[in-house]
């Protein structure tokens, strides 16, 4: 199974320590790099895939993810290009129908029918060299290598439109058991509806993990990761039934999130998540603990994980998620 991660770039990271990083990054297992696009609490995506990619050889580099709204879908197309062009085609494009991207900037996530567009877009424009959008058909002269296409998605509609569209799902939300099951079914149905095969799309499922001896300290150290998970799902129409318990505490956390600390373990609006709802929506405890969670949730049917990779010493977070946890898988 390739390892892989989500990343961001830290305002407080310089680029050029950035692009050792990814070195380093890669030099330690990662098969896979997920990199954030949020333009007002990181440093910028793209930026960030080139420079990793003069540093790497063999890492998969995406953007993770980006959205259809904050950027025309052609200057996308033309930037992914160049990540292609110079990491020697392993460039993948990761889209969403934008979060905290959006939020901080006082917009609303792009509609289904607007995420199906621009999938339909990339998906031709990054193979051929020529897709569709708003009527129009445009062209990327200079793609130098096919660019997979992959789609996050949490709820139905969305897991579905993966299934008929995309090269790769990364399935967003509560890492509990029973919802990851449904995601897993709703991008089947999508799959079977489209006539398409089961090899034709990869599912991977996005979980933050905290592997320490002492509980309470892990469900600390990954309670920045469920606030934004907290606040994602509280707008889903229905809630999965385990999460049922803590819905004003997932409204609190929408109503106090603040986009310019996205992610950030300093953040004061994880403060609004409780142990309980931390534990419910990551994955934090002992070794032990840990790998049997995500033994549990890599039998619903997912191809893999993307382990997000929270800031404080993130290769000796790597080192323990690979050899604490994973190596027990």
């Amino acid at each position: 199974m390739r390892l892989a991660i989500s990343i961001g770039i830290s305002p407080r990271q310089s680029l050029n320590s950035w692009a050792s990083l990814a070195r380093e990054l890669e030099r330690a297992g990662v098969g896979r790099l997920w990199l954030i696009d949020s333009q007002l609490a990181m440093k910028d995506v793209y930026a960030g895939l080139l420079l990793a990619a003069q540093k790497t050889e063999r890492m998969e580099l995406g953007t993770g993810v980006t959205n259809p709204l904050t950027r025309h879908p052609t200057v996308t197309a033309c930037s992914i290009a160049a990540v292609a062009e110079v990491s020697g085609g392993r460039a993948l494009l990761g889209i969403g129908a934008g979060d905290s991207a959006v939020y901080g900037i006082g917009q609303r996530p792009a509609r289904v029918a607007q995420v199906e567009a621009s999938l339909s877009f990339f998906r031709g424009v990054l193979a051929s060299g020529a897709g569709d959008w708003a009527g129009h058909r445009y062209t990327l002269p200079h793609l130098s290598a096919r660019v997979p296409v992959w789609l996050a998605a949490s709820q139905q509609r969305m897991c579905a439109l993966a299934g008929r569209l995309a090269d790769g799902v990364i399935l967003m939300g509560p890492a509990e058991v029973s919802y990851v099951t449904r995601q897993v079914g709703w991008v089947l149905e999508g799959l079977h509806q489209s006539g398409r095969q089961r090899s034709d799309i990869e599912i991977s499922l996005i979980t933050t993990v905290s592997s320490k001896p002492d509980r309470q300290a892990a469900l600390a150290d990954v309670r920045s990761w469920a606030s934004a998970q907290a606040r994602l799902i509280a707008d889903f129409a229905e809630l999965p039934a385990g999460l049922e318990g803590f819905r004003n505490e997932i409204q609190q956390a929408k109503k106090s999130y603040d986009f310019s600390r996205h992610l950030s373990r300093h953040a004061g609006h994880q403060s609004a998540v409780s142990d309980g709802l931390t534990a419910a929506l990551a994955v934090a405890g002992n070794p032990a603990e840990c790998a049997f969670r995500l033994r549990e949730l890599g039998a619903t049917g997912i191809d893999g994980f993307i382990f997000p990779l929270l800031g404080g010493g993130r290769l000796e977070r790597l080192k323990s998620l690979s050899e604490d946890v994973l190596a027990r898988l």
